[in-house]
């Protein structure tokens, strides 16, 4: 019987093989963890961009009706409140508040001095009208000409009740209060059944900060409702970088601080990442990705040169 020579690896060999091994282990881990961060690093960048764009579609969606109840340069004097008919109140750099149309009826009965019923069937809107909402009701005044149109202001004082129109059908009998005139225009007796009535909501929208983060906010204004979080995080509120920026531009498109010169908002929105992600800094530069989107809405009636 003979015996085969058998011969392992010298350790030599097994030193190589252990060296290449971790040497391949090694790159491989490495790209592994390049491609986890690259792919963390789009992924926060395409939700910033979505989150972005959202917001854009979501201001533009909401002050796309805010505007003149009647062409600035032709607005008859009524009173109060009606030398501009602009449904903005309030403009700041990163907080604006204003008139957020929620819904349009007609008249289906005389319209008296305490109470407009709009029918039913024939209201549209985003919701019913409610206590303290603010009403621009059209004024035909002489009804041979449109000289003297306007869109008068009241505001609904009490719950919205359930009455029936001239024709019997259903109606919602809002109690009102008009703004004061001061030219002794008789508002009642320059209405018609069957005119316009257009419903506002006032609104606050605002950059903010809860926590250690910064949001686009809203809230109504109409019961004292709290600031509620739309869209975020954004940038900080630092002059550098501010995470919304309301620019008000007049005819020429340029920034103006005067309410009835408005034509066009124009918004900036700076979104951030949620994290650091890493940079093109090299492998251990990390930092809060950012990305901005601006977009400009023009104001209902507002006239151009």
């Amino acid at each position: 019987m003979t015996m085969t020579d058998r011969r392992g690896f010298t350790m030599v060999e097994l030193m190589v093989a252990l060296i290449l091994t971790l040497a391949v282990g090694g790159v491989t881990y490495g790209l592994l963890v390049n491609s986890q961060r690259v792919s963390r690093s789009q992924t926060e960048h395409v939700g910033m961009q979505d989150n972005v764009r959202a917001g854009a579609l979501i201001v533009t969606t909401e002050l796309r009706e805010v505007g003149y109840d009647s062409v600035p340069t032709a607005v008859p004097a009524l009173g109060p409140g009606n030398a501009t008919n602009s449904d903005l109140i309030l403009m700041e750099t990163g907080k604006l508040r204003y008139r957020a149309w929620r819904g349009i009826g007609f008249t289906c009965f005389p319209p008296a001095a305490n109470e407009l019923r709009l029918e039913t069937s024939t209201y549209m809107g985003v919701r019913q009208p409610q206590l303290n909402d603010s009403l621009v009701v059209y004024v035909e005044r002489t009804n041979s000409t449109a000289q003297d149109d306007a869109w008068v202001h009241a505001r609904i004082t009490a719950a919205v009740t359930t009455k029936q129109c001239t024709n019997g059908n259903p109606a919602l009998a809002l109690p009102i209060a008009y703004e004061a005139l001061t030219n002794g225009v008789t508002v009642t007796g320059a209405m018609v059944q069957g005119g316009p009535v257009r419903i506002y909501e006032a609104m606050e929208m605002k950059h903010y900060q809860s926590g250690t983060q910064w949001w686009l906010g809203m809230r109504s204004l109409n019961g004292g409702g709290v600031i509620q979080p739309v869209l975020g995080p954004l940038a900080d509120s630092t002059a550098a970088q501010s995470g919304l920026v309301f620019t008000y531009l007049n005819k020429d498109r340029n920034p103006t601080a005067v309410l009835k010169d408005v034509r066009e908002i124009q918004v900036t929105l700076k979104g951030v990442s949620d994290g650091a992600v890493r940079t093109t800094g090299g492998a251990s530069s990390f930092a809060v990705d950012t990305t901005a989107l601006t977009t400009n809405i023009a104001l209902r009636n507002a006239l151009r040169p």
